[in-house]
């Protein structure tokens, strides 16, 4: 059952915040029982909604996928909004949204995005929230930190693109992302983080293709329960985006870096990306995720 939302603490905000912002908090444990896993803990508060989680994949009971939805219209200035999914030994978790997220003009006050997702023992978890849409004027700080058992597999995905409804050419004013990655005892596996501004955007793509969308994805977890290189290379060729596989220190996975041309093409990638995870930790393919 959902519980009802007590206000966070007022020292965990931003120093900016003010009366006009808004805060979310999503939250929800994945428990093994059987051959199956099923949720836990959960508690939900504006603007986030969860309806129920679902068995998709039939030939992979242990694989739960959850849907983290919206009720408003998008992120707005000073909003913050912060998920936290604790996945148990050996439960198996599919966390992604009902469609893109916009961030509107934040007027010169960042929206802040934060995810804290803890992983254990044998467990799998795949978070792949749909791209963030920055309109002219969006601003936003986003941050994943993950706790990992080395023996675990986990799938993130951190994407964006850009749009003017006006098409003005406006653009977007910033997005700062960062990603941490550490053992439970402490110890530190992975951290990257970029910072760019829409101009800084526009002129590092001047000239280039129509790229639309950038996607990045972390694909962690032993060497022998992940697809290999030259697989996902094969499987990520398509005309309508790049992309770029680098190898993780201590062998630690994959960074995968994509640009797109249109939405479709960043969903394909997802897609792929999501079903060879997949496949390489349960050998078998998942069934289509319908959005």
């Amino acid at each position: 059952m959902t519980r009802h939302w007590s206000p966070p603490d007022p020292a965990s905000l931003p120093k900016d915040a003010g009366l006009d912002s808004r805060t979310g908090r999503f939250e929800l444990s994945f428990n093994r029982h059987g051959d199956v896993t099923r949720i836990g803990n959960q508690f939900v508060s504006y603007p986030f909604h969860f309806t129920r989680p679902f068995a998709l994949d039939g030939d992979i009971p242990a694989l739960l996928t959850a849907y983290q939805q919206s009720s408003s219209g998008g992120l707005y200035r000073g909003d913050v909004l912060r998920t936290r999914l604790t996945i148990g030994a050996q439960a198996a978790a599919h966390v992604t949204t009902q469609a893109a997220s916009v961030v509107h003009d934040c007027q010169g006050r960042a929206a802040t995005q934060e995810a804290l997702i803890d992983v254990g023992p044998d467990a799998f978890i795949a978070y792949t929230p749909d791209p963030l849409v920055l309109f002219p004027g969006a601003s936003i700080d986003t941050h994943i930190a993950v706790d990992m058992h080395r023996d675990a597999v986990v799938l993130l995905q951190d994407a964006f693109a850009w749009h003017d409804p006006s098409e003005k050419g406006r653009r977007f004013d910033r997005i700062e992302s960062g990603v941490s990655v550490h053992t439970p005892d402490g110890g530190l596996l992975v951290r990257e983080r970029f910072s760019i501004t829409g101009d800084g955007l526009a002129t590092a793509f001047a000239g280039s293709r129509n790229w639309q969308t950038v996607s990045n994805f972390l694909l962690l977890g032993p060497q022998d329960r992940l697809p290999d290189r030259e697989h996902l290379r094969r499987e990520l060729e398509t005309e309508d985006a790049l992309a770029g596989i680098s190898a993780l220190p201590g062998g630690m996975g994959w960074c995968v870096r994509c640009l797109s041309t249109n939405a479709r093409a960043a969903k394909q990638l997802a897609s792929t990306l999501f079903g060879s995870a997949v496949m390489a930790r349960f050998g078998t393919p998942p069934a289509p995720r319908r959005k």
